[in-house]
């Protein structure tokens, strides 16, 4: 479990390396932005149905790209609370009306504690998201999950 918490944190620190560095050099150079880059969303609400409770996921954006993540989901069949708590870095273009995403964080239940960490990749489009979550330990199926996707 070592390894794979070790491997995240050098995708995330890469991912924030690659986002500093070439901006400081394209504000220095005197350029502006162009017109294909696209603004990100100052922060996301995520609903949507897992095993027909509705749960709710929050991103607030931390500098450029990146965000904070946090979901809540509620497994009335184990009368459990998972909360999902990471990171993801917002892709700065869009592909026609999609915005890619990747990460990765933990995952926590109110009965059982830490589970795993787990890397996502997902799109928000238009009104929509969709997300896969990869848990990061033996045996756990990856996760799909979509709904409805609010910015502000």
């Amino acid at each position: 479990m070592k390894k794979a918490l070790i491997i995240v944190l050098i995708v995330t620190l890469t991912i924030l390396a690659g986002q500093l560095l070439p901006a400081a050099d394209y504000e220095h150079s005197g350029h502006k932005h162009s017109s294909h880059e696209s603004q990100a969303p100052g922060s996301f609400v995520n609903l949507y149905l897992l095993k027909g409770n509705v749960a709710a996921g929050l991103k607030l954006q931390l500098f450029w790209n990146i965000y904070a993540t946090g979901n809540v989901q509620y497994l009335d069949s184990a009368d459990d609370l998972e909360f999902q708590a990471g990171a993801i870095y917002l892709f700065p273009h869009k592909i026609l009306f999609f915005r890619l995403y990747g990460g990765g964080g933990v995952q926590m239940s109110r009965n059982e504690g830490y589970q795993y960490p787990y890397v996502v990749l997902g799109t928000d489009f238009l009104l929509f998201f969709s997300e896969v979550i990869h848990p990061l330990s033996k045996g756990m199926q990856p996760k799909f999950r979509a709904g409805f996707s609010f910015h502000f």
